[in-house]
C-alpha cells in the first residue's frame, strides 16, 4: 500500500463508509480519517483489510451514537447514505423507504455533536434524488441541513434543474470531471458550519476533456480467469458475439434484459451495486482470448481505486466485489472535492 504523502491536522469521519472511496479520496489529499461506519460485514471487511489504522463502527448507523460510541468531533463529516429509495430504478419509495430514513440519522449525529459539530459536510447520493417526489425530498433535505445549523441552498429554476452557481448541491459525471471514461452523474452537496464559516461559498469542479482511453483501465495482456468468460455456444455468449460482430471490437459492451448495448463514447457504463447479483450487469469486452466481463479489479480502477492504494482480502467472493465496486464513489472525483474542502478550511485561517 502507498504511504500519504501529505500531512496536516485536519480530520474526517465516514458516514456509510462501505470500501472507503470517500476515505481514500480525503487521504490521499492529506487528511487524516480517524472513523468510520459501515453496517454491510464484507464491505466492513474491505475496508479494514484497506484502512488498518482506522476505528471502524460495524453497525447500523441507527445504533451509533456521539456520546456512548465515544465518537471524536472532526473537520469534515462524509456521507453517501443509501440511494435505493430514491433512485430511478429502485422503488422510490424516498422517506418511506427504511433506506431512505437513514438520512435523518445523519441529521441527528450532526445535532448530537452539538457545538464541536463538523465544519463541513460532504453528501452523496443518485441523481434522481433532486426531482423525486416532485423535489418535495431535496426541499426537506435543504431544510433539515439548514435547522442543524449549516449554510446549504439548493436553487431549482422553472424547469426544475439545479442553478448551479448558486447551489450546495451539483450533478457530477465521473467522465466529465476526472480523466477516468466511465458515464456515471451522481449527485453532490456540500454544506457549512454556520457557526465556523461567515459566508457560503464552495468552487465545485469543472468539467475536464482529456478522457483516457478505457483500455488503459484492462489487463489486456494476459488472459483472465475462465470464469469471466463467455461461452461463445451459450446464449448470451452468442448474443455478444453477434452484436460485437457489427460494433467496434474495442468498445464496451453491456446486456440489458433482453438485448446487448455498445457504448459508443469510448466509456463503460456506469458500474452498480448491481453487477454483484449476476452477469448481466457487469460491463463486457472482447481480448484476445475471447468475449469476458471486466474483473473486479479492472472495474475498481474504473472506479479510481488505484492497484497501489487498494486491494479485496484474500477469499472475498467476486460476486461482493462486484457490489462494494458499484456502491463506491469515484475516488478521483471526491479528490477534487476533498482538495476545495481543504482550501475552503485554508481561507479561515487568514
Amino acid at each position: 500500500m502507498e504511504h500519504d504523502t501529505k500531512l496536516h491536522s485536519y480530520t474526517v469521519g465516514s458516514l456509510f463508509a462501505g470500501i472507503g472511496g470517500f476515505c481514500r479520496a480525503f487521504k490521499n489529499e492529506g487528511f487524516s480519517v480517524i472513523w468510520a461506519n459501515e453496517l454491510d460485514p464484507y464491505a466492513c471487511q474491505t475496508y479494514k483489510h484497506n484502512y488498518p489504522e482506522t476505528r471502524l463502527y460495524e453497525k447500523s448507523v441507527e445504533d451509533l451514537s456521539v456520546i456512548s460510541d465515544n465518537l471524536e468531533p472532526v473537520d469534515i463529516l462524509t456521507a453517501g447514505f443509501p440511494c435505493q429509495s430514491f433512485s430511478l430504478a429502485g422503488n422510490k419509495l424516498g422517506f418511506e423507504d427504511p433506506r431512505g430514513k437513514l438520512f435523518f440519522e445523519i441529521i441527528r449525529l450532526l445535532k448530537e455533536f452539538g457545538r464541536n459539530k463538523p465544519k463541513i459536510i460532504v453528501l452523496e447520493n443518485v441523481k434522481n434524488l433532486i426531482y423525486h417526489n416532485n423535489k418535495q425530498t431535496i426541499n426537506i433535505i435543504e431544510e433539515e441541513i439548514k435547522r442543524a445549523g449549516y449554510w446549504f441552498r439548493v436553487p431549482l429554476d422553472n424547469k426544475g434543474n439545479l442553478i448551479s452557481d448558486k447551489s450546495n448541491a451539483v450533478i457530477l459525471n465521473t467522465r466529465e470531471h476526472t480523466d477516468i471514461p466511465q458515464n456515471r452523474e451522481r449527485l453532490y452537496m456540500v454544506a457549512f458550519s454556520q457557526d465556523f464559516f461567515k459566508v457560503n461559498s464552495f468552487k465545485f469542479p469543472e468539467p475536464v476533456s482529456q478522457l483516457k482511453d478505457v483500455r488503459e483501465f484492462l489487463d489486456l495482456n494476459s488472459q483472465a480467469d475462465r470464469e469471466f468468460y463467455f461461452d461463445v455456444n451459450s446464449k448470451y455468449g452468442k448474443m455478444f458475439a453477434d452484436k460485437m460482430e457489427q460494433g467496434n471490437k474495442d468498445s464496451v459492451y453491456l446486456l440489458r434484459r433482453a438485448y446487448v448495448r455498445e457504448n459508443k463514447s469510448d466509456c463503460t457504463f456506469t458500474l452498480t451495486a448491481n453487477m454483484g447479483e449476476g452477469g448481466h450487469n457487469v460491463p463486457v469486452i472482447q481480448d484476445d482470448w475471447g468475449i469476458r466481463k471486466l474483473t473486479p479489479r479492472e472495474c475498481a480502477r474504473l472506479q479510481g481505486f488505484k492497484d497501489n492504494q487498494f486491494s479485496f482480502p484474500e477469499g472475498m467472493p467476486k460476486a461482493k466485489q462486484y457490489k462494494q465496486i458499484g456502491n463506491a464513489v469515484t475516488v478521483d472525483l471526491v479528490q477534487k472535492l476533498a482538495a476545495q474542502c481543504l482550501r475552503t478550511l485554508d481561507s479561515t485561517k487568514n
